[in-house]
């Protein structure tokens, strides 16, 4: 007789609680994966920020130093500029004052000086006879030997039509102020008919002849720009005397001495 094989196993049917526990297992299964492979990147991840999170330090600190460096430097560079500006007002303020004191020193080495304008010239003119001449007419006394020196100096303006003008340096501060009197009280005098060329014997049409002080180029830059002043302010004296500028508003007024052309800007 045959036997019946008997060694195969008869499972049991799923249930739903099987079937459950096995969809339970898988999910947990899958996030257990997820889980760790997240992990994973996130780690991964992380030490990528932290390196670049600690390259950004490490530039910004870079850059900071550098900030610091140039912030320092241009500190630096802004106290040197105000040490140099302040050695520059400092080195105008003296070159202004040795300026001055150079126009006052050139000034007064013409304290014997005067200037006679607008003197027709001549090829055999004689300018002792001219200048004797007019202290006649003026009634100055005054002698050859009182002229030491008598001469012709250049245009500043070589396209003036104007003759250059004459200069005579006189032997003393008192004869060339005696002169200069004798011209003064003259053309007060003769208002109508004030010195000119007639005077000193030079025929034809009467022009003007002005006995002036004789100014360095810097005092006629401020006699000429004074008078421009005093137009547009409406002053009405500007004058000059012992090599020095005035000006005065009106007859009421105190005079004012022009020392240098920032001081006209002042005035009002």
């Amino acid at each position: 007789m045959r036997r019946k094989n008997n060694s195969a196993v008869t499972q049991g049917p799923l249930t739903l609680e099987n079937v459950k526990e096995l969809m339970q297992k898988s999910s947990d299964d899958l996030l257990n994966r997820m889980e760790r492979k997240f992990t994973k990147i996130m780690d991964v991840k992380t030490k990528e920020i932290f390196k670049e999170v600690n390259e950004i330090k490490d530039s910004i600190s870079y850059l900071n130093a550098q900030y610091e460096g140039m912030k320092e430097e241009l500190r630096l560079k802004c106290d040197q500029m105000k040490n140099l500006k302040e050695e520059n007002e400092a080195l105008k303020t003296t070159v202004k004052d040795i300026n001055n004191r150079l126009s006052v020193m050139e000034q007064h080495s013409r304290i014997s000086n005067i200037e006679i304008q607008c003197i027709p010239e001549h090829k055999t003119e004689n300018l002792v006879n001219v200048v004797a001449q007019i202290a006649r007419i003026t009634g100055s006394k005054l002698e050859e030997r009182d002229i030491h020196k008598c001469t012709r100096i250049a245009k500043i303006n070589p396209e003036n039509k104007r003759p250059r003008s004459v200069v005579i340096k006189f032997s003393s501060p008192r004869v060339r102020d005696s002169f200069m009197a004798g011209v003064i009280q003259f053309n007060k005098k003769n208002r109508n008919d004030k010195l000119n060329t007639s005077h000193i014997g030079i025929g034809g049409e009467k022009k003007p002849v002005y006995v002036v002080d004789h100014l360095t180029p810097v005092m006629k830059k401020i006699h000429a720009a004074a008078r421009e002043v005093a137009r547009k302010l409406q002053y009405k004296f500007v004058w000059i005397k012992n090599g020095r500028v005035f000006m005065r508003k009106s007859e009421t007024s105190e005079h004012i001495i022009i020392r240098d052309l920032c001081q006209l800007d002042l005035l009002t």
